[in-house]
């Protein structure tokens, strides 16, 4: 019969560990690895965020607004109030449901309408907001109660660029 050996003599002889990459390049190759992951990673949040290249008449349209005045500020024009406009619009893209609809949903908006950088330094926030209407990067909700929904901004946009008229 077969006796039971001691644990010490049943192990596995075990062979030293030969490498075949020297331990520096393993890690830059694991470093470029996780570097080209979240490189791709990146790219698929920016593509699923962006509406892709426009096309000649949506880039036009985008320059066309760009070149014209601020639309919260031709409407505080019409009453009388006034304007925070300061050379250039941003092309502001409109959402559904936290997406970009397109580029032909833009609206052309000013530093301070769209991204809320006032006109003057000194002035504050409030003073900005109280003088020339509710930023959209300070709250939509105020902005849109000033100024009308999206829908309501974005068919006088059209309206204003069919005419002719650089709001």
């Amino acid at each position: 019969m077969h006796q039971a050996q001691p644990l010490e003599s049943r192990r596995l002889k075990r062979t030293p560990l030969i490498r075949k990459t020297p331990i520096a390049d393993r890690q830059q190759f694991v470093a470029r690895v996780v570097v080209g992951a979240a490189i791709k990673a990146k790219k698929r949040l920016r593509q699923s965020r962006s509406t892709g290249k426009p096309t000649k008449a949506e880039s036009r349209r985008i320059d066309q607004l760009k070149t014209g005045e601020c639309l919260c500020c031709w409407l505080n024009r019409q009453q009388g109030r006034p304007t925070a406009h300061f050379g250039g619009c941003d092309a502001h893209h409109v959402l559904s449901g936290g997406r970009r609809i397109g580029h032909m949903a833009t609206l052309g908006l000013c530093p301070w309408h769209h991204r809320a950088l006032r006109p003057y330094a000194d002035m504050t926030d409030a003073q900005a907001t109280e003088l020339f209407g509710p930023s959209l990067a300070l709250g939509s909700k105020p902005f849109h109660a000033a100024y009308g929904s999206d829908e309501e901004l974005l068919a006088l946009q059209e309206q204003l660029l069919a005419c002719g008229v650089s709001p």
